[in-house]
């Protein structure tokens, strides 16, 4: 191997500059390692909840359906597609997020789940249904696999909340119901019970219609299990099946910062009762979560506020997704 510069020996130390250029190259193999086997997300939002909460640390297996060049998102080899069901992360496409959010060091990426295939013709249904006494709307989701004449459909069950709705984070998805939604192979719990009309402000409004609409090939479609709060295809369209990145595998970590809810005395009364729940008076609300509308910068509401209010969801730790 050529050796370093006299000058760089003589100012740093040989060995000091070996051990230095070995430590980059381990932490040039680590992100590689990250870039294209076993990424790290975390879930910013609540579009996927009860599934994925949010301050969820998830590991995603980049090597699932395809493999890439490291430190790129540039396909070498394909040798699976995604599933019906599965819990994917994809760039999203145009239209989704501004196209300086894509790009840059760290660039924005969707985790949700696969609701269509390729080919499938999609029909999502408004169906009227009674919960606790009250009407409310299911999406029911039914599709027609290509070259197929019938319909299937991805029948729902209501579930009771538990305590499923205690640490969400999100003092809207508490208002809204839970069910469990049939996959060909299992079951997950969905957040539904939208009373809103489904309307034109969908982009594939046709999916919407009796016929349904119909996924074009090498395409799929994205939803996030809370229906009633997910940016997803019913508003951006379908996912090219180059921008899918990865299946999200396992929960290693998840942290409950209570931003959303911080007002709100009790997780348990606030997950079964929802915004009529108790809430602290404006003096406790000050000292337990900050001046909301003050310009307190982000580290020192972390530092003073934040950290002192966070849970660990030890329970979540190790769960493995489907």
């Amino acid at each position: 191997m050529k050796k370093l510069p006299t000058w760089i020996q003589e100012i740093f130390g040989e060995e000091s500059v070996d051990s230095t250029l070995s430590f980059f190259f381990i932490v040039l193999l680590v992100l590689a390692f990250k870039s294209s086997v076993l990424d790290a997300n975390n879930i910013p939002s609540g579009s996927m909840l009860p599934t994925l909460k949010i301050g969820d640390f998830l590991f995603v297996n980049k090597m699932r359906y395809s493999l890439r060049l490291p430190f790129t998102d540039i396909e070498l080899k394909r040798y699976d597609d995604p599933k019906r069901g599965d819990i994917v992360t994809f760039i999203p496409p145009d239209g989704a997020v501004s196209p300086e959010e894509k790009e840059g060091w760290f660039p924005k990426r969707f985790v949700k789940r696969v609701i269509g295939l390729p080919g499938d013709r999609i029909r999502i249904v408004k169906v009227l249904h009674e919960r606790d006494g009250f009407p409310t709307v299911y999406g029911k989701i039914e599709y027609m696999e290509k070259g197929k004449t019938d319909f299937s459909a991805y029948d729902f069950k209501d579930e009771e909340k538990g305590n499923l709705f205690d640490d969400l984070d999100d003092d809207a998805a508490v208002q809204y119901y839970l069910f469990k939604e049939k996959k060909p192979d299992f079951e997950h719990y969905v957040i539904e019970g939208n009373t809103r009309p489904y309307t034109h402000e969908f982009k594939d409004a046709e999916c919407f219609q009796v016929t349904g609409c119909v996924i074009p090939e090498d395409h799929y479609m994205m939803m996030g299990d809370n229906r009633t709060n997910s940016s997803d295809s019913r508003f951006w369209g379908f996912v090219p099946r180059d921008n899918i990145l990865g299946k999200a595998a396992l929960i290693y970590f998840s942290i409950n910062w209570k931003d959303h809810v911080c007002a709100y005395k009790s997780a348990e009364d606030l997950g079964q009762n929802g915004d009529s729940a108790q809430k602290y008076d404006p003096e406790e609300f000050r000292s337990k979560c900050g001046d909301i509308g003050s310009n307190m910068n982000w580290f020192k509401s972390t530092i003073f506020y934040r950290i002192p209010r966070m849970q660990v969801r030890w329970y979540r730790i190790g769960t493995v997704l489907e």
